[in-house]
């Protein structure tokens, strides 16, 4: 079988709670994930000094920090906000140390099934079932567009990300508001929401909007699901799923192993944007 071009570099962020679970998936990203160069690892400090294979960042490389975001972030969330601007600075942070392509994947995402990010030279994203307005708000008040992509979303525990465009997004911001991206976000972001901005929606619906015939947009299937052991690996990948996000926050509710198929359900049959909406309108749920 002839080897594949290597395209592009893995980059996880590290936080101390995510050590475990990362050291798992990586595993499963290097033997799912087709055609990377190197893994580099973003984190406050240096959580794996054993594997000489991965390429440590230290946080305070980057041109802001934790304590500058949390002085503008909804209480509790300056984290959120945080990790996902040490993603969209990466690239101008590492500079040539890391390939002009970088796929960026939540530490608690697994791809289970052999996953390929490229098409000859276009890059491939996913997308998700679902919309969530302030994410869409934000870029139409910022840049002046909103979702590309009709009721589907970005946010997909992963984004492959190319040089040229994030500089393009940087150097955008800084011309038109004369200050940083991290910045400009994090005061115009809504105070309302607990998640006023996604970074992943941001880039796809940048380059949907402005270089839509160099990318794909395809459908691979991913599940939210408390848990990856090898039952539920094996399970999932039968099932023709590629990834499973195994966020913490999933392992800490009452019945989620339950809860996680019926969501899967109601994406399948187009019912969740509705009925999340009509909740949110009821006020039966809470705009996050």
């Amino acid at each position: 079988m002839k080897k594949q071009k290597k395209v592009f570099d893995i980059v996880f962020l590290c936080h101390e709670k995510d050590i475990d679970i990362l050291r798992k998936n990586l595993e499963f990203a290097k033997k799912n994930i087709s055609s990377y160069r190197k893994i580099f690892i973003v984190s406050k400090e240096n959580y794996f000094p054993e594997n000489k294979d991965l390429i440590f960042i230290p946080e305070k490389n980057y041109p802001f920090n934790k304590i500058e975001i949390a002085k503008h972030a909804p209480g509790g969330r300056a984290g959120w906000y945080y990790q996902q601007f040490l993603k969209l600075y990466f690239l101008p942070t590492v500079g040539k140390r890391a390939l002009d392509n970088v796929l960026v994947i939540d530490a608690d995402c697994a791809f289970i099934k052999e996953t390929k990010f490229f098409e000859k030279d276009k890059p491939l994203y996913n997308f998700e079932i679902g919309y969530h307005d302030p994410y869409y708000n934000i870029l139409e008040k910022v840049f002046g567009f909103g979702n590309q992509l009709k009721n589907k979303s970005g946010t997909v525990h992963h984004m492959l990300y190319q040089r040229k465009y994030i500089l393009e997004i940087l150097d955008l911001v800084r011309k038109k508001w004369k200050k940083e991206l991290w910045q400009v976000i994090m005061k115009n972001a809504d105070k309302d929401t607990v998640s006023g901005f996604s970074e992943q929606e941001l880039y796809l619906n940048y380059v949907l909007k402005y270089h839509k015939g160099n990318v794909v947009v395809r459908r691979i299937k991913f599940v939210d699901f408390p848990y990856n052991g090898a039952f539920w690996v094996s399970v999932f990948k039968s099932l023709g799923y590629h990834y499973i996000a195994s966020h913490d926050y999933l392992q800490k509710q009452r019945f989620s192993a339950l809860r996680a198929p019926i969501i899967e359900f109601f994406k399948v049959l187009g019912l969740k944007i509705f009925i999340k909406r009509m909740l949110i309108k009821l006020k039966v749920l809470k705009k996050k």
